[in-house]
C-alpha cells in the first residue's frame, strides 16, 4: 500500500504542475504594464483583473480601417468604457460605417468581420441584429473546405484566422453544434504538434500565438484544453517552455527574448477568458428622453424631447404629440416609414433618418436609442446632407448684433455652408463664403431662425429674442411630474403681468393644470403681445395660453385694457421624466 500511496502522491503533483501556467503570473502582469500600451494589452490586463489599465494611449491613435475601430471598441468594452461616447466620439458609429453589402470592411477581407462581429456584440449587438447576421453568413460563404478560414476571401486556412472565426461565429449565434463550428474545431485540433502547441499553418514550429489563439477559441467552444494531451504535452505545458523570468512569453522555443504582443495573447488564454473580453451593456432609453426633429420637403414637422426604444417607435410616439400621420409599410425588408404628414415616398425620395447626425446602417426599428440621443428624419435622397444653426448669443438688447452660422456635416466632419437662406421671421439672408451672416434687428420681439439650401436637409429653427427687459414680463414656471413607471415716437410701451410666478404643482403624465393671470396695458400706445417659453422641455413643447400652443399665440392690447390669461399644460401620456421641472414664460410687447 505504501508504494501505491506513493505512485498517487506523484501523479498529483504532475497534474498540479501542468495546470499552474493556467493561472497568469504576476510577473506577466507588470511585464505587460511596463510595456507600451496598445489595445491587446489592455485586453489582457482586464482578461487578468488588472484594475484601471492605462488607456490614454487611444485618443491619440490613427484609425483608419474596421479593424482599427473593432480593436478599439474590445479594448474600451474589456474595462467598461463605453464605445458609444468615449471623450465624445462614438467608435461604434464608424464600425457601423464600414458596413456594406451585409458585411463589415473591405470585402476581400474575413479577419475585419471577425473582430468586427465580437466588437458590435461587445457593444451590446444583438446577436439577431441584421449586420451580425449579414455577416456571419458572409464568414460560412467563405469557409474553406478543410473547415478552415483564412483571413481573406479564397486564401488558405490557418490556425488564427480559424480561431477568430470560430469566437465571432459563436458570437453571432451559430450553434456549436452546428457542422460549420465541428468543422472548424476539427481543423484546429488537427494541427497540435507533439510538444502540446499549435503552428500558424501545417508543418510549422509550435508558437505562442496561435496556442493562445487556439486556447481562447476551444475554451469559447467548451472543449477541456487539458484533453489536448500529446503524450504528456498539452497547449498549457507548450506555453509553460515559452515562459521568461521577466514574465514575457517568446514566440517560438529559439528566440531570446518575449514579445509583449505574444504575451498579451498568452494572458488571456491562460486566465480562462477569451474574446470578447467583456461586454459593455448600453443603456437603452427607458425613462429617459431622446430628440427628434421631422423636416418635410417644405417645412419642420416636429421637433420635440420624448420616450422612445428605437428609431421608429420615436415616430410613433411623436405623432399624437405633433399631431402629423404616417404610415408604415411591411415589407420582405423589415417595417418600412413611407409617409409622414401627408408627404409619401416616391421615386428616388423618400423619408431616411440619421441618429447623432450619421446614417445608421440599419433599418430604423432595429436601430436601439440610447440616452440623449438626437433622431433627424428628413424626406429627401441620399445623397443630401444636414444644415446645422448656430447663434452667437440666443438673447441680444436692440443695439448688439448677433453672428449666425450654418454647417453642413458630410459625414464626417462639418463644414460651413456658403450662400445658405438663413429665414429671420420669414426674412431671408444668405450666408458669406464662411457660412455667417451678421444681423442688427431693428425690433424686440422673438424670431425663429433656421437655414436652407437647396439640396440639403432644413437646419434646427432656434429662438433669438431681441429687447431690454423694459419690454417684457417674466413669468416663473414650476410643476412636479410625478412619474412612477422698439415703439416710435414718445408712445411708451408698459404692460404689467399680475403674478410672476406659477406652480402648477404634482402632475401624472396624460395629466392637465390650468393657471390664470391677468396682463394690462398700461402705457400710452396700443400693444401686440407675444409669448416665449424657456427653460425644461416639458414647459416648451407642451404648454398652451390661451388654447393655442404657446408659439401660436398672440394678442392685441388697447389702452388701458387688461385681459385674463390661460396657461394649460398638458402632460404626454408617454411622458417619461420626473421630478421638479422649472421654466419660464416670457411676454413680450411692441407698440401696434
Amino acid at each position: 500500500m505504501k508504494k501505491k500511496f506513493i505512485i498517487l502522491t506523484i501523479l498529483c503533483l504532475v497534474l498540479s504542475f501542468s495546470l499552474v501556467r493556467a493561472e497568469v503570473d504576476q510577473s506577466t502582469i507588470d511585464y505587460l504594464v511596463s510595456e507600451s500600451q496598445n489595445q491587446w494589452i489592455t485586453m489582457a490586463l482586464s482578461a487578468v483583473g488588472y484594475s484601471n489599465p492605462d488607456i490614454s494611449y487611444i485618443d491619440s491613435l490613427n484609425l483608419i480601417t474596421a479593424n482599427d475601430y473593432s480593436k478599439t471598441i474590445l479594448a474600451l468594452t474589456s474595462v467598461n468604457e463605453n464605445p458609444y461616447d468615449y471623450n465624445s466620439k462614438n467608435y461604434v458609429s464608424y464600425v457601423e460605417d464600414f458596413v456594406n453589402n451585409n458585411q463589415i470592411g473591405d470585402p476581400t477581407l474575413l479577419n475585419d468581420d471577425f473582430w468586427g462581429v465580437m466588437a458590435l456584440r461587445s457593444s451590446g449587438y444583438d446577436v439577431n441584429n441584421s449586420v451580425i447576421q449579414g455577416s456571419k453568413d458572409f464568414l460560412l460563404s467563405n469557409q474553406n473546405s478543410d473547415g478552415g478560414f483564412s483571413y481573406v476571401v479564397g486564401g488558405s486556412s490557418d490556425t488564427n484566422d480559424t480561431a477568430a472565426a470560430i469566437m465571432a461565429l459563436l458570437e453571432a449565434g451559430l450553434e456549436n453544434s452546428s457542422s460549420e463550428l465541428q468543422n472548424a474545431i476539427n481543423y484546429l485540433q488537427s494541427f497540435q504538434n507533439s510538444d502540446g502547441g499549435f503552428p500558424y499553418v501545417s508543418g510549422s514550429v509550435s508558437d505562442s500565438g496561435s496556442t493562445a489563439w487556439v486556447i481562447s477559441a476551444l475554451s469559447k467552444s467548451g472543449i477541456d484544453i487539458n484533453s489536448l494531451d500529446q503524450d504528456g504535452n498539452t497547449p498549457f505545458t507548450f506555453l509553460d517552455s515559452l515562459f521568461n523570468e521577466d514574465g514575457s512569453y517568446k514566440w517560438v522555443l529559439d528566440d531570446e527574448q518575449g514579445s509583449a504582443m505574444m504575451t498579451s495573447y498568452v494572458a488571456v488564454a491562460l486566465s480562462d477568458s477569451t474574446y470578447p473580453v467583456n461586454y459593455y451593456t448600453p443603456e437603452v432609453v427607458t425613462n429617459e428622453l431622446v430628440n427628434l426633429r421631422i423636416e418635410s420637403s417644405s417645412e419642420t414637422v416636429c421637433d420635440i424631447q420624448l420616450e422612445a426604444s428605437d428609431a421608429l417607435e420615436v415616430v410613433v410616439n411623436a405623432s399624437s404629440i405633433c399631431g402629423f400621420d404616417y404610415n408604415i409599410e411591411e415589407t420582405g425588408y423589415g417595417p418600412y416609414l413611407n409617409m409622414i404628414d401627408g408627404e409619401v415616398a416616391e421615386g428616388e425620395s423618400g423619408w431616411l433618418y440619421l441618429v447623432n447626425w450619421l446614417s445608421p446602417p440599419v433599418g430604423a426599428s432595429e436601430y436601439e436609442l440610447l440616452n440623449g440621443d438626437s433622431v433627424l428624419w428628413y424626406y429627401g435622397g441620399w445623397d443630401i446632407q444636414p444644415l446645422r444653426l448656430t447663434l452667437s448669443d440666443e438673447q441680444i438688447e436692440l443695439s448688439e448684433s448677433v453672428t449666425i452660422l450654418v454647417e453642413y456635416f458630410n459625414g464626417i466632419d462639418w463644414f460651413v455652408a456658403n450662400e445658405a437662406s438663413v429665414s429671420v421671421n420669414n426674412e431671408i439672408h444668405l450666408t458669406d463664403d464662411t457660412g455667417q451672416v451678421v444681423l442688427n434687428l431693428a425690433s424686440n420681439g422673438s424670431y425663429d431662425v433656421y437655414a436652407s439650401k437647396e439640396n440639403f436637409i432644413r437646419s434646427n429653427t432656434e429662438e433669438l429674442i431681441v429687447g431690454s427687459s423694459n419690454n417684457s414680463q417674466t413669468v416663473n414656471l414650476t410643476v412636479n411630474i410625478d412619474n412612477p413607471g422698439g415703439g416710435g415716437g414718445d408712445d411708451v410701451i408698459s404692460f404689467i403681468v399680475d403674478t410672476n410666478s406659477f406652480d402648477f404643482g404634482t402632475m401624472q403624465p396624460g395629466g392637465e393644470a390650468i393657471q390664470s393671470l391677468n396682463v394690462t396695458n398700461n402705457g400710452t400706445t396700443a400693444l401686440y403681445l407675444e409669448v416665449t417659453a424657456t427653460g425644461d422641455d416639458v414647459f416648451q413643447d407642451n404648454l398652451y395660453v390661451d388654447n393655442e400652443f404657446w408659439e401660436n399665440y398672440s394678442d392685441d392690447y388697447g389702452l388701458s385694457q387688461t385681459k385674463e390669461v390661460e396657461l394649460k399644460l398638458q402632460i404626454p401620456t408617454n411622458y417619461a421624466g420626473s421630478g421638479q421641472k422649472q421654466g419660464d414664460l416670457i411676454f413680450w410687447a411692441n407698440g401696434n
